[in-house]
C-alpha cells in the first residue's frame, strides 16, 4: 500500500466515524471533524501532498469550521426551547394525600401520579382530600394552592 491509500482509509475512516458520533448524540459534537476528515481526503489526491501536511489541513479545517459554526448553531439549539410535560402539569388540580404543613411537605396526587406538594400560602392549611392547583414545579415538587371545589 502506498502513503496515499493509507492516508485515504485514515481520512475516510475519521470522516464515517466522526459522523456516526454526530448521528447517535443529541449535542452537536463531532461536525467539525467531519468537514476536516472530507477537506483532507480531498487534499490526499493533490500529487505531492506528505501526510503531514494533509494533518495540518485537517486540523486547521476543523478548529475553523468549529469557531464559524458552533456560534450559529449554539444561538440556533438555544432558540428552539422544547417544553417537557412537566410544563403541562401546571394549572392541573389534583388531591392532597397527605397533609401539608408549615414544617412538612405533604403530598398530592394527579393523574394517578404521586408528587411532593409544597403550599404557596404559609397561612393555608391543606388536608387529605382537599382539591388544590399547580401553580408552578420547583425540582421534583409541586408548588400547590387550594381551590374551592363547586359540586
Amino acid at each position: 500500500m502506498t502513503e496515499n491509500t493509507i492516508m485515504l482509509i485514515v481520512w475516510l475512516s475519521i470522516l464515517i466515524i466522526a459522523l456516526l458520533v454526530e448521528i447517535f448524540t443529541e449535542a452537536v459534537v463531532s461536525i467539525w471533524f467531519c468537514v476536516g476528515a472530507a477537506i483532507a481526503l480531498s487534499v490526499t489526491y493533490i500529487p505531492g501532498m506528505p501526510y503531514w501536511g494533509e494533518i495540518i489541513v485537517f486540523l486547521s479545517s476543523s478548529i475553523l469550521t468549529f469557531f464559524l459554526l458552533r456560534p450559529v448553531l449554539t444561538k440556533r439549539l438555544k432558540s428552539q426551547n422544547t417544553p417537557t410535560n412537566i410544563d403541562n402539569i401546571i394549572g392541573k388540580k389534583g388531591v392532597i394525600t397527605q397533609n401539608v404543613t408549615s414544617l412538612d411537605n405533604g403530598l398530592v396526587t394527579i393523574n394517578g401520579v404521586i408528587w411532593t406538594a409544597v403550599k404557596k400560602d404559609e397561612d393555608e392549611e391543606l388536608k387529605v382530600d382537599d382539591v388544590v392547583e399547580v401553580l408552578a414545579v420547583e425540582g421534583n415538587k409541586l408548588i400547590v394552592k387550594k381551590v374551592e371545589v363547586n359540586n
